[in-house]
């Protein structure tokens, strides 16, 4: 029994190896497929860039920082679970970067269904995220035994996706779809981050969304309408390597004029004055401009 033993484990291990390949290649085979019977329904704006040379790609990052690579890892989790909407009834588009005068922004998943619109804004981040949707800042806490790309670090903080994604939505407003057609904001964690959240805009695992997008099933937008959202999409959006890398530049530039705004006592939002406030959960620093303004800073 001892002799055969090694090969038994042997054996578990190849049969194990074997299970993941197969579902990794069920899950590329569902992609690809899926892509095919509708091109337009599953976009991607970074899959339209500006053209390089082959010793170009090999040698050039394509990610600036770790967050950035992390960040594109979850958004790709995220549009392979996307890819089980039904294509003939919901318009997917991943990671486009919507252009509007001198200003950029850039949407993780938008899906279009005669349901409504979906915007979706994905946080690829692990351990325990406690927020609520009137906090300018959520906290991450991770356990000191794991997570070596945190350097062990117990407490992190997290800008309100929730707030980020309502500029999304106010930009697609304007640009493409008007005040008229129902807009839902869902924010998206992968499926082992501890969600302890208070807010009205859902905030999901990554598993539980496409179960909370097909619970919509009341007609509310028109085929018509539709493809001439689909069509507005492709004109206001921007597809070149360079504006990608300024949109970042600037997306770093306005949190340091948020940062700045905060440490001189100023509201980001408005330029009210931030006030000491009492709450049921003890004080924190609110808009003197409240409730036309309602920025909270714990």
């Amino acid at each position: 029994m001892r002799e055969i033993l090694p090969y038994i484990v042997i054996s578990l291990l190849a049969l194990l190896f074997i299970y993941w390949l197969v579902i990794y290649i069920i899950a590329w085979v569902k992609r690809e497929r899926f892509r095919k019977q509708n091109r337009e329904a599953q976009f991607s704006g970074s899959a339209i860039q500006e053209d390089k040379s082959f010793w170009a790609s090999v040698f050039t990052s394509r990610y600036d920082s770790r967050a950035e690579a992390l960040g594109d890892y979850g958004e790709k989790r995220v549009s392979l679970y996307l890819a089980d909407l039904p294509c003939e009834e919901y318009q997917v588009y991943n990671d486009l970067l919507v252009r509007y005068g001198n200003h950029t922004t850039q949407i993780d998943h938008l899906i279009i269904s005669p349901f409504g619109i979906f915007v979706l804004e994905t946080k690829n981040v692990h351990g325990k995220v406690y927020g609520s949707g009137a906090s300018e800042l959520w906290k991450q806490y991770l356990p000191d035994t794991g997570y070596k790309r945190y350097g062990y670090t117990q407490e992190h903080q997290l800008r309100n996706p929730i707030w980020q994604n309502d500029g999304h939505i106010k930009t697609l407003r304007r640009l493409v779809f008007g005040n008229d057609v129902p807009v839902n904001g869902i924010v998206i964690f992968p499926n082992d981050t501890g969600l302890y959240i208070t807010a009205e805009q859902p905030v999901l695992w990554m598993d539980h969304v496409v179960p909370y997008i097909k619970q919509f099933r009341d007609v509310v937008i028109s085929s018509e309408q539709m493809d001439s959202f689909g069509r507005r999409i492709l004109e206001v959006i921007s597809t070149s390597e360079y504006a990608r890398k300024e949109h970042i530049d600037n997306v770093h530039r306005n949190m340091e004029h948020r940062d700045a705004a905060v440490a001189n006592g100023r509201c980001p939002l408005c330029g009210g004055t931030l006030v000491i406030r009492n709450g049921r959960y003890g004080q924190f620093y609110g808009c003197s401009n409240y409730p036309n303004c309602k920025y909270i800073l714990k």
